[in-house]
């Protein structure tokens, strides 16, 4: 079986175009991959409540030559990427291993009760202008963020990465508008500038960084620090910044997504996904 056929990879090409139920039993044997081989068609019928004739029709979609090939091929796939990961990592994966330690370093630096209040107060100021940025790798994590809460129908724009154009938007801020800043190193001289400028306007300045004692706490509203790890002490492993980032970001799309008024931003962020 080659990677690029599998079952997933199948499945990605088709995302866009299973019926309700047939996510459902997608979702299902995402599950249960592993325990897959003994299924049987209906098993996996009355595991999802769906007819024959689904299950069926899911086949077909994905190009299989019925309901042996189907499961041969998802199990086959299980099986190839253990052993890719076998020996590519050896028995132990310690790249793995590395991710799930950025994780909860992460989750012991990350102070949960104050990001909440952050996503309530954000929230109760959806329609302030947003202006989010950074420098470096920092940058792609304020893309980041600022594409996931524009598709929630947040007013997000994403300042350029430019020493100049920040500094000129910053300048220009009022006391009703939010700037969010992302610099891991804390030390990055444009950023603590633009914070500083902006939080002489009177605007709402938000940080995040990797560095607790960084100058930008003088001069920010909201102050969040992450993990972030370019190399572990005990193996080379590179672990990109971003990891942590991105960590950091979804949990605030996840906060929002626990609000009294989620609907709201489902509905806008469904109608950003038609639009592509």
């Amino acid at each position: 079986m080659q990677i690029n056929d599998n079952f997933w990879v199948r499945v990605s090409k088709e995302q866009n175009n299973f019926t309700k139920k047939e996510k459902i039993i997608i979702d299902y044997i995402n599950n249960n991959s592993q325990n897959m081989n003994n299924c049987t068609i209906s098993d996996l019928s009355k595991a999802n409540n769906v007819g024959y004739s689904v299950v069926y029709k899911l086949i077909k979609k994905l190009g299989f030559n019925g309901y042996r090939d189907f499961i041969i091929n998802i199990v086959a796939q299980e099986t190839t990427f253990k052993a890719l990961n076998n020996e590519f990592f050896g028995s132990r994966s310690i790249l793995k291993e590395t991710y799930r330690k950025v994780l909860d370093l992460n989750d012991a630096a990350i102070d949960y009760n104050k990001l909440r209040d952050f996503v309530i107060w954000l929230n109760n100021n959806r329609h302030q202008l947003i202006y989010i940025a950074g420098i470096g790798q920092s940058a792609l994590g304020a893309r980041d963020l600022t594409l996931k809460l524009y598709r929630f129908g947040f007013k997000a724009v994403c300042l350029k990465q430019d020493d100049e154009n920040l500094l000129i938007h910053s300048t220009l801020l009022s006391k009703n508008e939010i700037l969010i800043l992302f610099s891991l190193s804390g030390k990055t001289e444009v950023i603590i500038k633009a914070a500083e400028l902006a939080k002489a306007n009177g605007a709402t300045v938000v940080v995040i960084t990797s560095q607790n004692k960084s100058l930008l706490n003088n001069y920010s509203d909201w102050f969040f620090t992450i993990i972030a790890l370019d190399l572990t002490d005990e193996k080379d492993i590179l672990i990109s910044p971003l990891f942590s980032i991105t960590y950091f970001n979804d949990l605030i799309t996840s906060y929002i997504l626990q609000l009294p008024n989620k609907d709201l931003y489902l509905a806008n962020y469904h109608k950003s996904k038609q639009s592509n």
